[in-house]
């Protein structure tokens, strides 16, 4: 188990490939390993009872491995899977989407759809789950999200929903709040948490960082800032290093608030974790 420093909070994303590694085989204590030791956790590939990976409640599986974090799922594909199993749910939901753990609360979340093309041979909805995870100094916003692969169009038009949301959120606020003009029930207990300004967004992003999508909303040069920034560059590295996808290059990201740009501290890849075709990014901040 990894160490946890006193002062630094360490958030890592990683796609998991529901669980499959270099070696084709689906094992979930390798996920568990890898991710542990962290404060904050941006899973994305993660599913729920799909014949291909033993119909496994994955989000269940992974919060059982790792019993001390907190855990809310963002479902994007969610698929009537009716079970014939006697004694068992009936109708159990077959499931493929985003997830967040933390060794803090995660006091409010919720799930957002992003937009897709229809007209392509094959597409998939995607999303972002949104978690407002307690800290010391009071709450952070984190998303985990994972974009489209097949055309730069979709990832642009997902991008630019993500840093809308992103941009409105604390304006906005919670998904409800205040006091029910017609509250005789009684189930409004209280408001939600407010929701912070500063927010971090990791995900597999699908792109590189010589693509137009990173030239365009995430390079230090952008000619239109989006209000984020790229956290590994931030920590002092260049900005075409750090390969996340064996052969592919750096596709996986964590993106900060301005504010929050100075208080990385360090970044780095996991090249020895298996578990995945994907590596684990790891971003330590100074919060």
């Amino acid at each position: 188990m990894c160490v946890i420093d006193s002062v630094a909070m360490r958030l890592v994303s990683y796609n998991i490939g529901y669980g499959f590694g270099r070696d084709g085989e689906m094992d979930l204590d390798r996920i568990a390993a890898a991710i542990d030791g962290a404060d904050v956790v941006a899973l994305q590939e993660v599913e729920r009872h799909w014949p291909r990976s033993e119909m496994l409640d994955q989000p269940k599986e992974l919060a059982k491995r790792l019993p001390e974090y907190w855990w809310v799922f963002g479902a994007n594909i969610d698929l009537h899977s009716r079970n014939t199993v006697p004694g068992e749910e009936a109708d159990r939901r077959r499931q493929f989407g985003n997830m967040l753990m933390a060794r803090r609360p995660i006091l409010a979340s919720r799930n957002i759809s992003l937009p897709r093309c229809s007209h392509l041979p094959f597409t998939m909805q995607r999303g972002a789950i949104e978690g407002i995870v307690a800290n010391d100094e009071g709450m952070l916003r984190v998303y985990s999200t994972h974009l489209c692969y097949l055309q730069p169009s979709t990832r642009r038009a997902q991008i630019e929903a993500i840093v809308d949301t992103h941009q409105k959120a604390a304006d906005e606020g919670g998904t409800w709040g205040g006091e029910h003009p017609q509250d005789a029930t009684g189930w409004i207990t209280g408001d939600e948490p407010p929701v912070p300004h500063e927010a971090i967004v990791m995900g597999d992003m699908n792109f590189l960082p010589d693509s137009d999508e990173y030239q365009d909303y995430f390079s230090p040069e952008s000619a239109h800032p989006c209000g984020l920034l790229d956290a590994w560059v931030a920590a002092g590295h260049p900005v075409d290093g750090g390969a996340t996808k064996l052969d592919h290059g750096r596709i996986d990201y964590a993106l900060v608030s301005p504010s929050l740009a100075d208080r990385v501290t360090a970044a780095h890849v996991d090249h020895h974790a298996v578990g995945s075709d994907h590596q684990p990014l790891w971003v330590e901040l100074d919060i």
